[in-house]
């Protein structure tokens, strides 16, 4: 496949002969039209050509242009629409979407990894770095902590990609699994590698509640935004592959700046069905 970055951008309609000038299906390879085509409109995304509130061609233009079958075209824009990087407005059009980034709830996701894969400079603000004694029952309880001695490492941090707040992080980890992790600094330090690389603490499995809330003054100072908007309160419960507790985190984020998506699979008779969640937050 050859490309070619030179594309037009701002308020003007892409024009299709960029498209014809610079874009070549392989015939090499066993990629998938589709695929070819969505991987070249997602390089020139992730390289600045196409930017954010950019009207993508019609997809009959495309068809004509690149001779090309609507089925194809309609594939690609799906998986574009999928991923997070193209939005459809009913009777306007498709149009690039806000940078985004996407991950399935049923992993363990890495912050810094996940917003480098999509481009973005991740950063870490830390508000809070101690370790204290629980006293509040229902955290004892949630964190399995000895009741002799039920200390945890308490840690708040503003997560921000390209300068700009994304999520407000409280989390709290038994300290007996994590002894003197306060000397780290997580300002530049992944948590999650720091647990599995430093303490050979193998994270597993985690659950998570998401509350609406409307933001009040003090966390929307740190998450640059106005305060009474809506915003979204995520309360994850983690835990190592032997099953204890090794996290419980809440988080803050904008309405504005975090979609939650479903996708329901029919239950087959082999198969339990299957349930895929995933957080997208936009940059």
């Amino acid at each position: 496949m050859s490309i070619e970055i030179n594309m037009k951008h701002g308020d003007e309609n892409l024009d299709i002969n960029y498209f014809k000038n610079t874009f070549r299906f392989s015939t090499d390879n066993n990629i998938p039209l589709y695929e070819q085509l969505a991987s070249y409109i997602k390089i020139q995304i992730q390289a600045g050509i196409l930017k954010p509130g950019d009207q993508m061609i019609t997809e009959n233009s495309l068809c004509e242009a690149l001779n090309i079958s609507r089925t194809t075209v309609r594939q690609c824009m799906n998986r574009l629409v999928e991923e997070g990087l193209l939005i459809r407005q009913r009777g306007k059009g498709s149009f690039i979407a806000d940078q985004k980034f996407k991950r399935n709830i049923d992993y363990l996701y890495n912050f810094t990894e996940n917003m480098r894969s999509i481009g973005a400079i991740p950063t870490s603000i830390v508000l809070t770095k101690e370790v204290i004694s629980i006293t509040d029952s229902r955290m004892v309880e949630l964190l399995q902590l000895p009741k002799a001695n039920p200390k945890a490492f308490h840690l708040i941090r503003l997560r921000c990609a390209n300068g700009e707040p994304l999520l407000l992080e409280n989390t709290y980890i038994p300290y007996y699994l994590c002894n003197e992790i306060e000397r780290f600094d997580f300002q530049s330090a992944s948590l999650y590698d720091t647990l599995n690389n430093q303490y050979a603490l193998n994270l597993y499995h985690a659950s998570e509640t998401i509350e609406s809330i409307i933001i009040k003054e003090r966390v929307a100072h740190l998450l640059k935004c106005n305060p009474n908007i809506a915003g979204y309160r995520i309360e994850r419960i983690s835990h190592l592959d032997s099953g204890y507790v090794f996290e419980l985190t809440t988080s803050t984020t904008r309405a504005d700046k975090c979609v939650f998506r479903l996708e329901l699979y029919k239950k087959t008779a082999s198969s339990k069905g299957k349930l895929d969640f995933q957080r997208s937050l936009s940059i």
